[in-house]
């Protein structure tokens, strides 16, 4: 029979470290302001991330991690801290993911240490180092969604006050977990509203027909090939998709000319990116989408608009995206000039790196197109 302590009777033999803990009034402060900073639509991070915060600031571990059960039975590394770094947006499978169910089952907080006859001592003990860790299932509304998971170097002295903090965390993940669910589906109905604009948009001139959609899977494969994290990803592919919202307020005779621009004519154009971004400036969750669609046209050398931003004060998804951009249109047939061969287009980009471009993306992008460009025929509108 497995020997782990349960929350409601902490082991008689845990040797107490000289840690302390916060007392009640202190842990109760703590979860008001963990509650508080769930604030509903809260861009730049998720509400999952706040409680792990709000954990690590309370009960002090060397390692947090909300773990979250997918339909599968496979467990989610979702949202981490500390030792637990490593482990970011892995799986925890077969029977280790059988392991926490039956401990999930039990519906309490349980703490194990290192030495223990115990299963979820073997298992769940995750970062080098680790003696002690606690497990608090989250289930809001009944229903079983996951667990907050900490480990510890050493035991910390847990009372029966820090067990209930850690459960009351474990029950704000679970609000916080709905949360994000929700604003995920908010952002993908605005997301879906906006799209259908731009590629109503693009479908109106056959030059440009599936052009964001294109821009969107290079600047992506980019980012992948630069190392940038999913959620870097995912604000990159979203931004690619509408950074020509704006052009939805240029005249048609100026977008479809087929002679040059006029100064007059150019500077209408050229307001586009500042126009994307007073359209979606008032959809609070659209909000990390701003800086690409405001910047994809300024240069490496600071002589692009609207900002003249040079270099690395470009943001990155901007710099990604003017390279994917040009590119495009470089390689499609246009109402003023005719489609440039891909080399040649290559070319150029490699002799504007380092004045139009940053030349690290450029070279980023000449490793990755080879693969993309099979990927993308089909995107591309026949001549």
């Amino acid at each position: 029979m497995a020997t782990e302590t349960r929350a409601t009777t902490p082991s008689r033999t845990v040797t107490p470290t000289t840690e302390s803990l916060p007392g009640a009034l202190a842990l109760l402060g703590g979860l008001n302001h963990v509650a508080r900073a769930l604030v509903p639509f809260n861009p730049g991070g998720t509400s999952l991330a706040q409680v792990v915060l709000g954990t690590k600031r309370i009960l002090r571990p060397d390692g947090t991690a909300i773990l979250i059960r997918g339909a599968n039975g496979e467990y989610l590394f979702k949202t981490v801290d500390g030792a637990f770094a490593e482990w970011n947006r892995y799986y925890l499978s077969g029977s280790a993911a059988e392991l926490l169910d039956k401990l999930l089952e039990r519906d309490t907080v349980v703490l194990f240490r290192r030495g223990q006859r115990s299963p979820w001592a073997r298992e769940f003990l995750f970062g080098d180092g680790m003696g002690w860790g606690a497990a608090a299932p989250i289930k809001p509304h009944g229903e079983m969604v996951g667990v907050l998971l900490v480990n510890h170097a050493t035991p910390l002295p847990f009372r029966p006050e820090h067990v209930a903090a850690l459960q009351n965390l474990a029950t704000l993940a679970g609000v916080a977990e709905r949360e994000d669910s929700h604003r995920a589906h908010l952002e993908d109905l605005f997301m879906g509203v906006i799209v259908s604009l731009t590629m109503a948009l693009e479908a109106k001139d056959p030059y440009t027909e599936g052009h964001s959609a294109r821009v969107a899977a290079y600047s992506e494969a980019i980012g992948k090939q630069l190392g940038l994290p999913p959620e870097q990803l995912d604000i990159v592919h979203r931004s690619c998709l509408v950074h020509d919202l704006g052009k939805i307020a240029v005249d048609g005779n100026i977008l479809g000319k087929e002679e040059g621009l006029s100064r007059r004519e150019r500077e209408k154009m050229d307001l586009h990116p500042v126009i994307g971004e007073d359209l979606l400036r008032p959809i609070t969750l659209l909000r990390p989408l701003l800086p690409g669609v405001r910047s994809h046209h300024e240069h490496f050398d600071g002589t692009g608009y609207p900002d003249g931003l040079a270099g690395e004060a470009i943001p990155i998804e901007a710099r990604i995206m003017a390279v994917s951009d040009a590119f495009d249109a470089m390689t499609s047939n246009r109402p003023y000039r005719h489609a440039l061969p891909e080399e040649d287009a290559l070319a150029e980009l490699r002799r504007n790196a380092g004045t139009h471009f940053d030349p690290r993306i450029v070279a980023a992008f000449e490793q990755i197109y080879p693969a993309v460009k099979r990927t993308l025929e089909h995107l591309r509108p026949r001549s």
